[in-house]
């Protein structure tokens, strides 16, 4: 009686230990990998509780983590101290438990949430800064510290730009100063590196393709990636889209600028535009860029012109690279679908992400017949009466031909003949013409032929 007690006694034992394990593992698996629709709130993976400027811990559950090939790849993020608290978080939750190596640069140095970030004008001299309006920013905020900025110096979001960047915004004009010191402290804590990847907060680098990319390139080759723009006759990578440097690129920029440092710090101080006074500085070392757009794309997924062409590069065909103008609902968003759809192909390689599936499997199943709480962007006003409700709205878009979206604000009804998945606005509903959608989407297959244009825009 006694042995069957103690039998029993160990079998209920058992049992209590294995729900506890089951609970315990369920408590901190990672939520599944399907919930990137972006109308709704996406639970965290859990934190890597990485140290910012050393090796990403891995975590097998996170897909991205069980891709090969990025081992000789460093990713280096620039923010601001305005910014850091509203846009650095999410990139802690996601990307960044992608990325094998990281460098975060600010324009103040601490510990941030665990992660280590350095101040990119350390190095610059002391009169530069003090002869300089654009430091005063800077020297205030090394004075009072980050925590005891008022919030009137704070910005969650980015400004507008105008003609000439956000010149109202006294962190952004401080910005342009961080490129090369920036460079050359990469090169100082990550000298053996092949490939040098440079993003934003609102950068989205599409991981999964950026690793089978950088495997078909020679990275003894001195090489500047990035969406191509001009300034009078400069031609450069623009930084919010992101960018990439091989090693030697890096080192010859550098090179140009340490062996001249008073020449690159008066060009930046009569220069806007810090993306620019590097791509310069690589120009004038004999590294010219290599134009890759679109693969790197200065567009959101959210209002895109996926239709667009430029000389021979079809954006529907291209693989995708890189997004821009990222909010921190759409990182969590688009890495989750990544995440997804990396997932589904393990323990093999995901296939090339094209611009075409970020349309079709991303944006497409965001357009409904109708949304709460969300803008699809359309311009075009039907009516400025506040008394039309959705049915009317749609109606009078279903007798427009060319008609593809519609919308209902407080200031009435509005359609578009474009196509945009949109955002979240409160107080806004929003509704798309799916049928004419899809067959829209079908029409720009037929004529774009991507099997003729289905591969890497650039492969040396």
């Amino acid at each position: 009686m006694l042995a069957s007690n103690s039998r029993q006694g160990v079998c209920l034992a058992v049992g209590i230990v294995a729900l506890l394990l089951m609970i315990i593992h369920l408590a901190t698996s990672a939520p599944p990998i399907s919930q990137w629709r972006v109308s709704e709130p996406i639970a965290a993976m859990p934190s890597g509780g990485k140290s910012g400027a050393s090796q990403a811990e891995h975590d097998d559950r996170i897909p991205c983590q069980r891709l090969t090939g990025a081992e000789d790849v460093v990713v280096i993020m620039r923010t601001g101290a305005t910014e850091i608290k509203d846009k650095l978080p999410i990139h802690f939750r996601t990307t960044f438990q992608c990325y094998p190596d990281y460098i975060i640069f600010s324009d103040y140095e601490e510990v941030f949430e665990g992660h280590q970030v350095y101040d990119a004008l350390a190095s610059v001299p002391t009169e530069t800064k003090k002869n300089n309006d654009d430091f005063a920013h800077y020297l205030h905020l090394q004075d009072v510290g980050r925590e005891n900025l008022h919030q009137a110096e704070l910005h969650g979001e980015s400004y507008e730009s105008g003609p000439a960047g956000k010149t109202e915004n006294p962190g952004w004009r401080l910005d342009k100063w961080k490129f090369l010191p920036m460079a050359n402290e990469t090169l100082r804590l990550r000298p053996d590196k092949k490939w040098y990847v440079f993003v934003e907060p609102d950068s989205y680098i599409v991981w999964s393709n950026m690793i089978q990319w950088l495997r078909r390139l020679d990275p003894s080759k001195a090489s500047y990636f990035g969406s191509e723009v001009q300034i009078a006759a400069d031609v450069f990578a623009h930084g919010g889209t992101g960018f990439v440097l091989s090693r030697p690129a890096l080192e010859r920029g550098v090179k140009e600028y340490t062996s001249h440092p008073d020449k690159w710090h008066e060009k930046t101080a009569n220069h806007w535009a810090g993306d620019c006074i590097l791509g310069m500085a690589l120009t004038a070392a004999g590294v010219g860029l290599t134009w890759s757009w679109p693969m790197f794309q200065g567009g959101n997924p959210s209002d895109m012109t996926w239709d667009e062409t430029k000389s021979a590069n079809i954006l529907w065909c291209t693989p995708a690279l890189s997004y821009h103008h990222f909010n921190a609902h759409e990182v969590e968003a688009m890495w989750w679908f990544e995440q997804n759809r990396i997932a589904s192909s393990l323990p093999q390689q995901p296939d090339i992400l094209h611009h075409r599936e970020v349309f079709r499997s991303y944006a497409l199943p965001n357009m409904t017949l109708e949304r709460d709480g969300w803008s699809n962007k359309s311009p075009e006003n039907v009516t400025s009466s506040e008394t039309w409700d959705m049915e009317q709205c749609r109606s009078a878009c279903e007798k427009n031909d060319k008609c593809m979206q519609y919308e209902l604000t407080s200031a009435g009804c509005a359609w578009s003949k474009n196509v945009k998945m949109g955002t979240l606005a409160q107080g806004t509903k929003s509704g798309w013409m799916v049928e004419r959608v899809e067959k829209w989407a079908d029409s720009i297959d037929k004529t774009a032929k991507c099997q003729s244009h289905w591969g890497w825009t650039v492969v040396s």
